[in-house]
This record gives structure tokens, sequence and C-alpha cells, in this order.
């Protein structure tokens, strides 16, 4: 396997162009894309959208099981930005080669796909348990575990360590011999077969499901705007951020054919991870009170569960849906 794949998709740039004897910083003759640049100034931005989104979930806001997944979203998309930011900025500098920097590099690269694979595994559970509340309410509201949204999310992690793990060891550090090429092809297969054949389906067949269920539903016609965030959210992360994965594993084995592409993906996963705060802001906020209202009251609106179970308020027979944000 050359060395494009022994550094990471994502570390081609900086490495390979060092490692070819490409100028240090300061030669006018290096050409750097003007694709890159868009990398340089969106993956900022979108670091900030989410950090002050997570003090908010954490620190301003109580949580539902909604917001526990959007939290861990949230987490992993700001691990995903700040490891593109620091390697554009690394690729635009272009210093030369150092054992010290590679295996920064190499860290930074694993990261990315680990916050990347964590985000697609986060977004097919909020679908399908979204769906399931949908599909069956009273199980939703009366038997559902009280920290399954927190289970979930750590089992997710701990698949995506595993996933990204041996992805770094079999294709990544892997080295060149024929018995790493084929395990690397089978930790290729197996990480298409987890991507497009399990989480995305689901995804989509649990998004399609709730749609049409609250098309044709009025009583959740209230709590519409909860199920317009998911899928605003899982239809942006399909068109942006499912191309970036599917070229990742195209290029281990088809780099020259696809190397072209690799500023292209790293922006359309810049715009996927950075599109969630704006998306949760635009659908929580009030047509007539737009940028008027606190942050706060828009993102308890976004955010508001409707699904939630009921409890008994004072010692009357009222009932109350419980907001839990």
């Amino acid at each position: 396997m050359d060395e494009v794949n022994v550094t990471s998709p994502v570390a081609e740039g900086p490495a390979n162009a060092s490692a070819s004897g490409n100028p240090a910083v300061g030669n006018p003759a290096r050409h750097v894309p003007a694709v890159h640049w868009v990398i340089v100034s969106l993956s900022p931005l979108g670091f900030v959208e989410n950090g002050i989104l997570l003090w908010f979930l954490c620190f301003r806001m109580r949580r539902n099981p909604f917001t526990v997944y959007i939290t861990h979203l949230s987490v992993a998309d700001s691990s995903l930005l700040f490891c593109i930011f620091i390697l554009s900025i690394d690729y635009a500098l272009g210093y030369e080669l150092s054992s010290g920097r590679y295996y920064t590099i190499v860290t930074l690269s694993v990261t990315l796909l680990f916050g990347y694979n964590t985000g697609l595994y986060l977004l097919t559970a909020i679908s399908v348990e979204r769906c399931l509340s949908v599909l069956h309410p009273i199980w939703y509201r009366c038997h559902r575990p009280k920290h399954q949204s927190a289970f979930v999310c750590a089992l997710l992690w701990a698949l995506s360590c595993l996933v990204t793990t041996m992805e770094y060891v079999m294709c990544i550090d892997g080295g060149e011999d024929s018995h790493s090429r084929s395990d690397c092809r089978a930790v290729i297969i197996f990480i298409a077969t987890l991507s497009f054949l399990v989480f995305t389906p689901l995804m989509v067949v649990a998004s399609t499901i709730l749609v049409v269920k609250i098309r044709k539903s009025t009583w959740t016609s209230h709590s519409s705007k909860l199920y317009l965030v998911i899928t605003v959210a899982i239809v942006i992360f399909l068109v942006f951020a499912m191309p970036m994965r599917l070229l990742y594993l195209l290029y281990y084995e088809h780099w020259a054919s696809f190397g072209s592409l690799h500023h292209v993906s790293l922006l359309f996963s810049t715009i996927n991870s950075s599109a969630n705060p704006f998306i949760y802001f635009f659908v929580g906020s009030s047509k007539k009170k737009r940028f008027k209202e606190s942050l706060k009251v828009v993102l308890t609106r976004a955010f508001k569960d409707e699904m939630q179970p009921r409890r008994q308020e004072d010692s009357g027979n009222a009932v109350t849906v419980e907001t839990v944000l």
C-alpha cells in the first residue's frame, strides 16, 4: 500500500506534499485550492456554533431523551470541525514532514473519522427512536427505560471507536505488504456494509415512516418542530456527509482516481457539521419574532418533546405534559 494509505486520506495533502519536497511556508509557487480557504473560514464558525449549543444544552436547559442525543452529536461535530481546521491550517502552511508532525496529523485524521462515524450512528439512533415513539407511543410514555438515551450513546461511541481503530490499524498504519492490503480490503467491506447497508437504510426508513405518520396524524401537529429538526438534519447529512464516507473508502485503493475530490469531501463534511445549529435555530424560532427571542427560548421550542411521560400536577387530577427543557 502506498504512502497515501499509510498517512490516511485526510492527512494525505500535507504529509505527501511535504514528503515530496514541497517548499515550506512562504513559497509563492505553492498552490492552495480555493475550496481549501472556504474550509478554513467555515470550520471555526461551525466549531463556535456547536460550542454555544453545547453550553446551552449542558448548563441552561433541562434534558429530555432527544437533547441527550443532540448533545452527543454536537460533541462529535465539534471534534470533527476542530480536526478539519487544524489539518487545513497545516496543509496551507506546508511545513516539511517530521516524525512528530506526522503522528500529529495521523492522530487528527483518526479523530476526524471517529467523529464522523459517531455522527452517523447517532443520527440513526435519533431517527429510529423517534419513529418508535410515534409507532408505539404507549411504550415511549410508560415503559421506555429512563437512561436509554445515555446507554445507547455510550454503545455508539464504543462502536465508533472500534470501527475507527480497525480502519486505522488495517488501512492507515497497516504497512505495504499484501497481507495488510487484504486486511484493509476486508475492513473496507465491513465499514461499507455497516454504513451503507445497516445504518443508512435504518435512518432513511425510520425517517420516512416518521414523516408519513406525522403527516397523517393530527394529534402531533403541535410538536412538528421536533420532527422537522430531525428530518432536515438527516437530509443535510445524506447530501453532504455520506459522499465523504464513500470517498474515504475509495481512497485506500483508488487514490489516483478520487484524490482530486479530497478537499471537496472535507468541505461537504464541514458544511454538514456546521449546519445543525442553524437548523435548530431556524426551526425553533418564530417567524414573527425571529432574531428577537432569546436563544434559550428558540432551542427549547425546537427540542420540545410532547411525547414525554405525563405527571400529576399538585394533588388534583389535571394532567400536563412535562417539558423537560
